[in-house]
């Protein structure tokens, strides 16, 4: 290195350093004459002699020049100089090539931003490969000692079930062992006490909250941007109620960071005093939730007391209910492996007392030990095989558009064979050649580079928008931070090199007397595009390539085509959710009811509404179920429930196949009424009639009692529930103001004479009016809303779409420069032909023969590697099959007119040449 930098300053001063090697030479010849003349020589015959005798003056200096050490530098810059003037005398040649390498760089870098953001960054904090992440692992979800829980499992039907939440008992159990881990901490993301009505200054807000251990922050060895943290004296039964918040949020909130310290902020109508504010950089160790204020893990009572299903005192002891995540920091010189062997014997001990039966201790769940460097794999989970496939995607693209410059320097390199042939007479050697194409085709991808990473600014702000899918509260952000720019620039050299080192190759194997003399040279174009080479092979390789990402995009969009056909059972058009949460703004029952029964009949009177109604979770995200028995038959805990307000039915348009739909009657102290889909019909009553059955409604719990009965009073038409995959499940639709369960949250749905979302002004004013410390959140169409549970397919196929018409355009961009420059060649020939009476059609038949040939054979390969690869892909399929022949079918068609087309262009160019003319040139 030290080497390097000296020759690097000795370039820099080269000027000075030939100015005085001049000035040595021009000494000793001046003293060399001088000698002579005094020998009684003339000053000519002198100066002659001296010359002759110190030799070639200009040899000399090249010699020197090697000896001072810097020739590779300053043959690099002579490289570099003639590949710019190059590159500027062959302008369409040069925007063509950075442009695809461009395209392909880009798309690279923009999609190994997202797996850096998921899969390689690491937490901001200090030592974050100290970290240790601990999950558990089971055979079955069935038969488990989790007999209740609050959190996300991964189920996996060869696997078995895994999750990374435990009950308090155990975390109080790991916390003990101190002798692998310096701190164990914990949080939780508790679903009634994560979204929080916040109220700052008389305005409504809602906020993530986590609560957290009272060592949580020193476990992550973090520091406040500003205040304090969260500390262990704060998690405790009876300390006082402190808050850190995010440093976005206290930007959101406050006018800076330092103004957040020492306010007082309602949560869910309780008082917290804010303490502190975490750095910007910090966002959770969940890189899927970034929560906007952190709570000490003892507020989780106070925080869900109002709710129906809130934290108990008692769920602090209960070693079956899992809710909480455990993360640790290793002792100084404790390896991950040490961690792995002393942790599961302890906890498999611990937990198989909490078994209760044979089935349970048959199926314990089994401690997982990670590497915490990154945090919680919750977002890793959810996109990191999409994202592998995309990167496969991209990474054919980036192989395309190298195929395609290869193709074009190859037939670039045929016009320089006399350039070539001179230079290796004079002396040059093949390998100096090559060193000069190669820093050429490098210099067009470090151009390349660059304008990839532009593109790939564009792109990463694309995919987030096309990710987030209107979700205010996405975390997924990619950044160009170094390693992403490193892995930006590693592409353009290692890109210029592949690409560049063929037709370098090539460039060099030339018949040296053929070459200068030039003789022919038309003939042997012609032949030399006949014979299978290298130039054949690229164009093939392209026509199999983008057939391949042609097909997987059709793949995609038959399948986004058929989930928007799904029959859905209610119309999505003009219809406006939006989502109230009154009862953690203090709201309690039974006046809960009627606050909302009240909102209900001020949104009907906003003129445009045609009908309005409320349940508790929209059709596509619903997913509660309590048990329900009809009189004589056993519960059946697996009924999907729903509750509605009055004109449900109407609202949705679902029809009522019999019975009737809820009216205003259908509230507290009137009897109790329910309405069922088709599929619970047909289960539980078969042929007879249902209407006028009575249905029970079972509490949770043991043991379980009524709480609620009820009349079957309408029979609705099937209506997707819970997402559009899966199949319709029985539902049971009841009235949310009678009676258990009382309402919390709950999604007003709007039926409107226009666009939906221009009512959304009108319907705040209303809330704000009823109450100013509730908010409205989470607005969107009931179109937005069923494409979220489609997001992962629609981002599938709008990127295939897009990656499938790029490269259809760089393949054929390549074709149609390729065979340009190869008719360009054969001008004599084509010439001569015309000359001797062939008809303009034949001249364009013998170029779309020759190209139709490639062409066929491309597609060939090309649908051997779809059909082989399809497999890879089916898991993201919905109602189509890997192999389907649309999918297959409509590729082949348009790269075929799209090849045709390309390849026509220049033959019917080159139809219409002079012959006589043409002759004479040549």
């Amino acid at each position: 290195m030290t080497s390097f930098f000296r020759k690097l300053r000795w370039l820099t001063e080269r000027r000075h350093k030939e100015a005085e090697l001049r000035q040595e030479l021009q000494f000793h010849l001046d003293e060399e004459s001088e000698a002579l003349r005094r020998d009684g020589l003339t000053e000519d015959e002198a100066r002659s002699a001296a010359r002759r005798e110190l030799g070639n003056l200009t040899l000399i200096q090249e010699d020197t020049r090697a000896a001072w050490g810097w020739a590779f530098l300053e043959q690099l810059g002579q490289d570099l100089r003639y590949a710019c003037r190059t590159m500027a005398a062959n302008r369409m040649f040069a925007s063509l090539a950075i442009s695809s390498l461009a395209l392909g760089i880009g798309a690279n870098t923009a999609i190994f931003s997202f797996m850096d953001a998921i899969l390689l960054r690491s937490l901001p904090v200090a030592a974050p490969e100290s970290l240790v992440v601990l999950n558990w692992h089971a055979r079955t979800g069935r038969d488990s000692v989790m007999r209740s829980m609050s959190g996300t499992t991964y189920d996996d039907p060869q696997s078995g079930v895994t999750a990374g939440i435990f009950p308090f008992p155990a975390f109080e159990l790991l916390r003990k062992n101190d002798e692998i881990f310096s701190t164990v901490f914990a949080h939780c993301q508790y679903r009634d006490v994560r979204s929080m009505n916040v109220t700052i200054g008389g305005q409504a807000d809602l906020a993530v909250g986590w609560n957290v251990s009272g060592d949580y922050f020193r476990g992550l060895a973090l520091n406040a941007a500003t205040g304090r943290l969260i500390m262990a004296e704060d998690d405790r039964p009876g300390a006082p109620l402190v808050a850190v918040v995010s440093h976005a949020f206290s930007h959101r909130h406050f006018a800076a960071a330092a103004d957040a310290v020492g306010r007082v902020v309602r949560l869910n109508g309780l008082p917290f005093t804010v303490v502190g504010v975490t750095p910007p950089e910090f966002f959770g160790v969940d890189p899927s939730a970034a929560p906007d204020i952190y709570l000490p893990m003892h507020t989780i009572e106070q925080l869900g007391a109002s709710q129906q299903f809130g934290f108990r005192p008692e769920d602090w002891r209960d070693r079956n209910y899992y809710w909480i995540h455990i993360m640790g920091r290793l002792r100084p010189g404790v390896t991950l492996a040490q961690a792995r062997a002393a942790l599961p014997p302890a906890f498999r001990h611990w937990v198989a007392d909490t078994a209760g039966n044979d089935a349970e201790r048959a199926n314990l769940p089994e401690l997982i030990v990670e590497e915490g460097a990154s945090g919680l794999d919750s977002l890793r989970r959810q996109y990191s095989q999409p994202l592998w496939l995309l990167m496969a995607l991209v990474g054919l693209i980036l192989i395309l558009a190298c195929t395609n410059v290869a193709n074009l320097l190859l037939a670039r390199g045929a016009r320089r064979r006399r350039e070539m042939a001179l230079r290796l007479s004079i002396g040059a050697s093949r390998s100096r050649i090559v060193r000069q194409l190669l820093t050429e085709s490098v210099l067009l991808a470090s151009l390349g580079g660059a304008l990839g990473v532009m593109f790939a600014i564009w792109g990463m702000r694309f995919l987030t928008l096309l990710l987030a899918n209107g979700r205010a509260n996405f975390t997924l952000h990619a950044e160009l931070n170094w390693r992403v720019l490193g892995v930006a620039v590693a592409l353009s050299v290692l890109t210029g090199v592949v690409f560049g080192l063929a037709p370098a190759l090539n460039a060099t194997r030339v018949d040296l007397v053929s070459a200068l003399k030039d003789i022919r040279a038309s003939q042997q174009a012609a032949r030399a595009f006949r014979r299978i080479g290298v130039s054949h092979v690229l164009l093939v390789a392209q026509v199999a390539i983008s057939l391949l990402l042609l097909f997987a995009a059709g793949l995609f969009v038959r399948t986004l085509s058929n989930l928007h056909a799904v029959e859905l059972g209610f119309n999505r058009q003009d219809l406006l959710l939006f989502q109230v949460d009154a009862r953690k703004a203090g709201h309690k029952d039974p006046e809960i009811a009627a606050f909302y029964a009240n909102l209900r009949t001020r949104f009907s009177s906003i003129p445009g509404v045609r009908h309005a109604s409320l349940a508790d979770d929209s059709l596509v995200a619903a997913g509660t179920g309590l048990p329900i028995t009809a009189a004589g038959m056993p519960p059946n805990p697996a009924t999907s429930l729903l509750m509605v307000g009055p004109a449900f039915f109407t609202t949705m348009q679902i029809p009522i196949l019999a019975g009737r739909d809820f009216d205003e009657h259908d509230r507290s102290g009137a009897p109790a009424v329910t309405v069922i889909n088709e599929v619970f019909a047909k289960l539980t009553f078969g042929d007879r009639k249902p209407l006028g059955q009575r249905l029970t409604l079972w509490e949770p719990g043991e043991p379980q009692r009524p709480g609620r009965d009820m009349e079957i009073v309408g029979v609705s038409r099937n209506a997707r529930y819970g997402g559009l995959t899966r199949a319709i499940p029985p539902v049971v639709y009841m009235p949310y103001d009678q009676g258990f369960p009382q309402p919390n949250q709950m999604v007003f749905a709007l039926r409107t004479a226009g666009e939906p979302l221009q009512y959304v002004n009108a319907i705040r004013d209303v809330v704000r009016q009823a109450d100013a410390g509730v908010p409205v959140s989470d607005v969107r169409t009931q179109t937005a809303d069923i494409d979220r549970t489609i997001n992962q397919e629609i981002t599938f196929a709008r990127l295939c779409a897009g990656f499938a018409m790029l490269a259809l355009a760089i393949a054929c961009v390549g074709l149609y420069g390729t065979v340009s420059q190869t008719v360009a060649r054969r001008t004599s020939e084509i010439a001569i032909r015309m000359a001797l009476g062939a008809p303009h059609r034949r001249i364009v038949w013998m170029v779309l023969r020759e190209v139709s040939l490639l062409v066929a054979v491309g597609l060939a390969i090309g649908l051997g590697a779809a059909l082989s690869t399809s497999v890879f892909v089916a898991s993201f399929l919905y109602e189509v099959k890997p192999t389907d022949p649309a999918a297959l079918t409509l590729p082949v068609m348009v790269f075929l007119s799209a090849a045709l087309l390309a390849g026509y262009l220049p033959a019917r160019k080159a139809s219409r040449i002079d012959p006589m003319t043409t002759i004479r040139q040549n």
